[in-house]
């Protein structure tokens, strides 16, 4: 019964080649090449030292082939969820870069119509009688909502492809809040204030990605807080992070609309208008920081909408920072 031995023994070499000429990691590699070693060196010693009995020679040569076999149908199954996965990465990207272009073909003109939108209404051109002038604030809001609702999309396709990177920068969160609150001063006719005391608060962040998210509980807040006459944005040091807030005065929610605050196109409005994608995007963006959100609502009292971040963010390739950030 050498003979049995001997082909077993090729037969542990020809899959120690095959599964060393596999797309695994090196690591599963070197693993397998190991177990073919000893079935191959195991198959040697058993022929040279045989023993004679045919039974135990043919259990041993079932089970060590009954290993390999069963290592092989584990290492395909592996090979094919690893493709099911790249395919559904391939079609999340193709997604991906389709919303980039439509969103890239809505945000550029609607960039120019806003652009016109508010030369008109500072009186560039001329004097505007108060019926243009409600006009063209309906125009230049809309434009800022629909530009704001492209760049959401976009950053939620990005994240779903899984080819979003976060560009981190030393960013003064006193001075964003700021810029944010003025530019939507000039869209909301709520009153706005910004409370940051003490030293101005600074974080490695994406700027672009926590302008965008402090944008978005702003103007949930000027949404749903329909009868609010402020809303407050505070922005604190606690111990090893930093506290952004949004508080109105507004009616506040129930419950269940709470639930539904975090749920892609579900508003939490009574009428379930908007898309909802706005939170659902700055809950994930916080996270990516390794921060988190959170919400706390009172019934005739106001909503405060709050987002933490980490001053100091696990190491990371850092890119120079622009100018203006810090």
């Amino acid at each position: 019964m050498n003979w049995l031995y001997y082909c077993s023994a090729a037969g542990a070499v020809l899959g120690l080649f095959l599964v060393w000429r596999m797309p695994l990691p090196l690591a599963v590699r070197m693993a397998a090449g190991a177990f073919f070693v000893l079935l191959a060196g195991l198959f040697l010693v058993s022929a040279v030292v045989a023993s004679g009995d045919t039974l135990a020679a043919l259990t041993f040569d079932t089970l060590a082939i009954g290993s390999m076999v069963a290592l092989f149908l584990i290492v395909r199954s592996w090979l094919s969820d690893r493709a099911e996965i790249e395919r559904l990465r391939s079609i999340a990207q193709r997604n991906a870069d389709q919303i980039s272009v439509v969103s890239h073909e809505i945000r550029t003109p609607l960039a120019l119509i806003r652009g016109a939108a508010d030369l008109l209404a500072e009186r560039s051109p001329g004097p505007l009688t108060d019926s243009q002038a409600r006009f063209v604030t309906t125009i230049s809001g809309n434009c800022h909502a629909v530009i704001a609702l492209a760049e959401d999309l976009l950053t939620q396709a990005r994240i779903d492809a899984g080819m979003f990177e976060l560009h981190l920068h030393r960013v003064n969160l006193r001075t964003l809040a700021s810029t944010v609150i003025g530019e939507l001063r000039q869209l909301h006719p709520t009153q706005f204030a910004l409370d940051c005391p003490g030293a101005p608060p600074r974080v490695w962040a994406d700027g672009a990605l926590i302008r965008q998210a402090m944008t978005n509980l702003i103007n949930n807040a000027v949404a749903h807080a329909t009868n609010a006459s402020l809303i407050t944005v505070r922005v604190v040091n606690a111990d090893d992070q930093v506290l952004i807030s949004v508080s109105d005065d507004g009616e506040g929610m129930e419950e269940d609309q709470r639930r539904e605050l975090f749920t892609r196109f579900s508003s939490g409005r009574p009428l379930q208008d908007g898309t909802g994608l706005g939170l659902v995007i700055t809950r994930q963006i916080v996270q990516m920081h390794g921060g988190d959100v959170f919400v706390d609502s009172t019934i005739g009292r106001g909503t405060t909408m709050l987002f933490s971040l980490p001053e100091r963010t696990p190491a990371i390739t850092m890119e120079p920072t622009p100018a203006g950030i810090t």
